[in-house]
């Protein structure tokens, strides 16, 4: 029983390790500084990752089994490269969440008011952020076995758009 309990704990404890080195291997790879993040801050827009919500819905691949010459070898091709899409959104949504929080930081240094209550309620965000991205990588993870599990993009993009309309009200107006 006890050993049931451990190779359990264990899988698990494996399982998120993997989940978290990936994440850290993807942020490594999302600073550059090189780049002025307040230049980046005027094109960028939350709205681009909107296509993530329903990258990787089942519905999709139901309506597919529906027609006529359907093989399976269809949807997991489907599957394989819808998963390499959303990854690839997902690794651009972490290099923009951070971009954002520099440009973030950026204009709180330079802002006319005292911004420390901000600053706790951004380090809440990216927790809320990354373990979003965590809960959508797991489910990615079975997604991908063919397991009907649903994906949902909403935690992680709300949690971005959450602090674009933040760092927004940092701006003062003229």
């Amino acid at each position: 029983m006890a050993s049931t309990i451990f190779l359990i704990c264990g899988s698990a404890l494996a399982v998120f390790g993997l989940l978290f080195l990936a994440l850290a291997r993807r942020h490594r790879g999302a600073s550059d500084p090189a780049s002025d993040p307040l230049d980046w801050w005027e094109s960028f827009s939350a709205a681009t990752y909107a296509p993530m919500v329903r990258l990787l819905d089942n519905r999709d691949y139901t309506f597919l089994a529906s027609q006529k010459g359907y093989q399976p070898a269809i949807a997991r091709r489907l599957r394989r490269q819808r998963i390499g899409v959303f990854q690839s959104y997902l690794g651009g949504m972490i290099r923009d969440f951070e971009r954002l929080m520099k440009v973030a930081r950026v204009i709180a240094v330079f802002a006319h008011e005292d911004q420390t209550h901000f600053t706790t309620e951004w380090s809440a965000l990216r927790w809320r952020f990354y373990a979003s991205v965590i809960a959508v990588e797991a489910r990615v993870a079975l997604h991908w076995l063919g397991i009907a599990v649903v994906v949902n993009a909403r935690e992680p993009l709300a949690s971005l758009q959450r602090l674009e309309t933040r760092t927004q009200r940092l701006i003062p107006t003229a």
